[in-house]
């Protein structure tokens, strides 16, 4: 079982050995040792070498020696490598203790034997018999400067580690042990040690020498640190940093891990401390080791240089992307400007393997704040003071800071706030998101890609869908709480209205600090979006008015103002699909003025296209699909075909009544007539300004252009006409605009049919009627009040003022008085009198026949002759008008 754990104690021993410093140094216990010149590199100095290169073997690791390497030639480094081995396993079973493995025991004046001889080679390569003879040509072919220069202690050494790429095999794997030595012990690094020692007796005193202990603890104190250690240190990182045997502790307290999740994966290029950066997350997965994972990409992000593969890898984008010239090895130590520059110019990168590595780094700044150097740095303390309790990880700390966004400081402020941008484009930086609708994303969007929030758009799109989970759901909706609170979180409406908000809506926000804007820009695109030129545009804030209209949070200024009010009328409404709104218009007297005209505003909103009415397009989903399926939403035309189609027998019931209370409501306000707010705009303005401005919601503004019906253009003639039709249409005792008909409704036309008032466009036909029999007769059958109303309401919109459902009530009329002249029963009628089925037998169906198509050849002619204003319209409309009425 030792020898199990030889090549992972190799690594961890060389890493927990050490070498630095000049001075020769024995520390054997008995006599010194036999010593033999040697110089194998001719232009590096003699030294005399005891053991033929190799520790005392009858020193301070005897024990260790007999009971494990006696069958071991010494020599050439061969029982210190043994050695070492032991070392290594020991400090592995200190992590990882093996139930089944007798523990590994070497005393510390054998470790300190086996440092030292490591120690000891560093200072001339000729000390080191193997490297030497492996390294003799190269080291002549790259490193023969001495001529020039003179020799300087480890310079050769040193510069064969600097040239690595280029040597021969062999001296390739010996420049490697020596790198393992000089991770293990900071003192095997002749230029590490000779700049960090007194840092490391200051900062780190009483740590144990081995296992890069001392490199941790001076990691640990970097802000601390002398500039030339810090230089060497990094310097030292760098070198070790693609291949997880020289980190060594990250190695020892991850080699579990590595065997669980890595062990198929070959070291070097950093590729195992990329597989174990990948399942870092993952069952089984020790914290102790996690630890280690995230302080080494949390100096990766700090340099790009120190992930060996991002720094091969993107070499040529560094240069085109982010206008570096020279080596990158080069630049200064913790220069950040290079991986953010990569992120910010992610989507130009050239290499598809270098923008998937952009994107990891990305990702694991949404993820962390310490893996997002720039806003660590601005909001380190503001994260002590807010957020000081809250773990690192899974975006906690940055939400913290969010949700206390009024209380940070300004540079933090701003600099999270551009971060929020930077991340709202992709869901892979919506880490909470991603976690939450992993389900939903192969369910749903797995075909979809996850660049320009198009992934985030189709769980938008699907989380009203019945197996969407409820985590993702609350994601979602946060999600577009937050876009809602300033357009330039929404990726996909700021980048489409990028021209039309300069155009339109420039001087509303010039948040710079880091402030939202607080809805007011997508508020000036929602009153001005018949301004907007860019199509793309125009649908993005379509779907940003349906999530106000679906979530009332998501219109940050009416939440604002409604806040009390919800508290007080709709504290248990659940929010989604404007259940909120309907509950706040429920109480519309009740509202606080503010919010009243907040829900106002949006009811304006709303009936521009019944996509932004989600009650109406719940209950009249199929009547939308069967009778209204080819009309195009916007401009209110398919509430109108709906409306003209709601008389049919097919119509839903539930659909005829919301469609018969929205035509209701509409009284109370002209605006929410979208058709009739464009064409009377002027007019109202110029003769009815007084009624707007009241905002009484009692239809003045109406009353106020039926007063002055002959001053309007011919235009607003026309949709006032439609629109006081469209009342009548819907007739219902005390209703806002017809309430002053109601009298006359009672005496002509509900004395003789009580039923009348339940058929949509009966009373409306009846008091059309009467006021063509006074017309005929010379005598005004209906009042002062009425009359006024129902002539706006007939001509000259006949034929296009829902010409289905007239007809089918025209048809039962005349069916009526068929009924009530000859005392046949032509009509079924249910306990309340209404018609609900025609019943025609023997020569009745014949005569039934032709009645029929004679009443649809009147009808077609009668519509026809009012919609031209053909014969007797004429005089009807000299008698009527001529009143001064209007």
């Amino acid at each position: 079982m030792r020898r199990g754990y030889l090549l992972a104690a190799l690594v961890a021993a060389a890493l927990l050995m050490g070498c630095g410093h000049a001075e020769e140094s024995t520390t054997s216990a008995s006599s010194p040792a036999p010593k033999a010149a040697t110089q194998t590199i001719s232009f590096a100095p003699s030294v005399e070498v005891a053991n033929n290169d190799d520790i005392d073997p009858t020193g301070n690791c005897l024990m260790e020696i007999k009971k494990h390497c006696s069958d071991i030639e010494v020599g050439e480094g061969r029982i210190a490598d043994c050695v070492s081995d032991l070392i290594a396993e020991a400090e592995v079973q200190e992590v990882e203790p093996e139930a089944d493995t007798d523990p590994v025991e070497v005393s510390d004046a054998c470790r300190e034997e086996v440092y030292q001889y490591k120690i000891s080679r560093n200072a001339n390569i000729n000390r080191n018999i193997p490297l030497a003879k492996a390294c003799k040509i190269d080291a002549d072919k790259h490193c023969n400067i001495t001529w020039f220069f003179g020799y300087k202690s480890g310079q050769i050494i040193s510069c064969l580690r600097e040239v690595k790429e280029l040597l021969a095999p062999a001296c390739a794997k010996q420049i490697f042990k020596l790198q393992m030595d000089a991770a293990i012990d900071f003192r095997a690094d002749p230029q590490l040690y000779e700049n960090c020692k007194e840092d490391a007796s200051t900062l780190c005193e009483g740590v144990k020498f081995g296992g890069g202990r001392v490199q941790a603890c001076l990691r640990d104190h970097r802000m601390q640190l002398s500039w030339g250690c810090e230089e060497q240190l990094f310097r030292q990182e760098l070198e070790d940093s693609d291949d997880i045997r020289l980190s060594v502790r990250l190695y020892t307290r991850c080699i579990r891990e590595k065997r669980k999740f890595c062990g198929e994966v070959a070291p070097g290029s950093a590729r195992v401390k990329d597989c174990l950066e990948s399942h870092r997350h993952d069952d089984g997965f020790s914290d102790e080791c996690r630890t280690e994972v995230d302080a080494m990409i949390e100096s990766r992000v700090r340099d790009f240089r120190l992930d060996s593969r991002l720094r091969t890898t993107c070499e040529s984008d560094i240069y085109n992307m982010c206008a570096f010239f020279g080596d990158v090895d080069t630049l200064d130590t913790e220069d950040t400007s290079v991986i953010r520059c990569l992120q910010d110019y992610m989507n130009e990168i050239t290499s598809p393997a270098c923008r998937s590595m952009v994107r990891k780094y990305k990702e694991l700044a949404a993820e962390d704040i310490r893996f997002d150097v720039p806003l660590a740095e601005a909001c380190f303390e503001d994260r002590q003071r807010l957020c000081a309790t809250v773990p690192v990880g899974s975006a906690r700390v940055i939400r913290c800071l969010t949700n206390g966004r009024d209380k940070l400081s300004p540079l933090c402020r701003a600099t999270l706030f551009d971060e929020e941008i930077r991340f709202s484009e992709n869901i892979d930086f919506q880490y909470p998101m991603r976690v939450a609708c992993a389900k939903e994303l192969k369910l749903f969007c797995k075909d979809v890609p996850h660049g320009e929030a198009r992934a985030i758009r189709c769980l938008q799109d699907h989380k009203e869908d019945t197996d969407f989970g409820r985590e993702c759901k609350k994601e979602i909706e946060s999600f577009e709480h937050e876009s809602a609170t300033d357009y330039r979180l929404n990726y996909r409406l700021s980048k489409s209205c990028r021209d039309d908000i300069a155009a339109l809506c420039a001087s509303v926000c010039a948040a710079e600090d880091g402030s939202t804007c607080g809805g007011t820009v997508l508020r000036c695109l929602t009153e001005r979006k018949g301004e907007i030129k860019n199509d793309a545009c125009e649908q993005e804030v379509l779907y940003f008015e349906k999530m106000e209209v679906s979530n009332f949070n998501n219109d940050v200024i009416l939440a604002a103002a409604c806040r009390e009010d919800v508290q007080k009328f709709c504290s248990g409404t659940q929010s989604g699909e404007g259940r909120m709104h309907e509950c706040l218009r429920s109480h519309r007297s009740e509202l606080s003025d503010t919010c009243r005209k907040e829900e106002l505003l949006l009811e304006e909103q709303e009936a521009e296209n019944v996509e932004l009415r989600p009650g109406l397009m719940r209950t009249c989903r199929s009547e939308r699909r069967t009778f209204c399926g080819s009309v195009q939403p916007g401009q209110a035309r398919v509430f109108r075909c709906l409306a003209e189609k709601m008389s049919d027998p097919d119509f839903g019931d539930s659909c005829r009544t919301e469609i018969i209370n929205k035509l209701q409501r509409r009284q109370a306000n002209w605006k929410l007539d979208p058709t009739l707010r464009k064409s009377c705009k002027s007019a109202v303005q110029q003769l009815c300004a007084a009624e707007d401005s009241a905002a009484s919601e009692e239809g003045l503004v109406y009353k106020c252009l039926v007063t002055h019906y002959m001053d309007v253009d011919e235009g607003c003639q026309k949709e006032l006409g439609r629109a006081v039709h469209m009342a009548f249409f819907v007739w219902k005792e005390g209703a806002i605009l017809t309430n002053e008909c109601d009298a006359d409704v009672k005496t002509l036309c509900l004395a003789s049919r009580p039923n009348m008032g339940t058929t949509p466009g009966a009373v409306g036909q009846c008091l059309a009627a009467k006021l063509e029999e006074g017309i005929k007769a010379g005598t005004a059958l209906l009042s002062d009040k009425c009359l006024p109303l129902v002539d706006v309401a007939e001509p000259p919109n006949m034929k296009q003022a829902f010409e289905a459902g007239l007809t089918v009530a025209l048809l039962q009329s005349q069916l009526s008085a068929v009924e009530s002249t000859t005392g046949l029963t032509m009509l079924k009628r249910d306990t309340q009198g209404n018609a609900q089925s025609l019943t025609l037998t023997g020569w009745t169906a014949l005569m039934g026949i032709a009645s029929m198509v004679l009443l649809v050849l009147w009808g077609a002619n009668y519509a026809w002759r009012q919609y031209r204003g053909i014969a007797d319209q004429s005089d009807y409309t000299l008698v009527v008008k001529g009143k001064g009425r209007r």
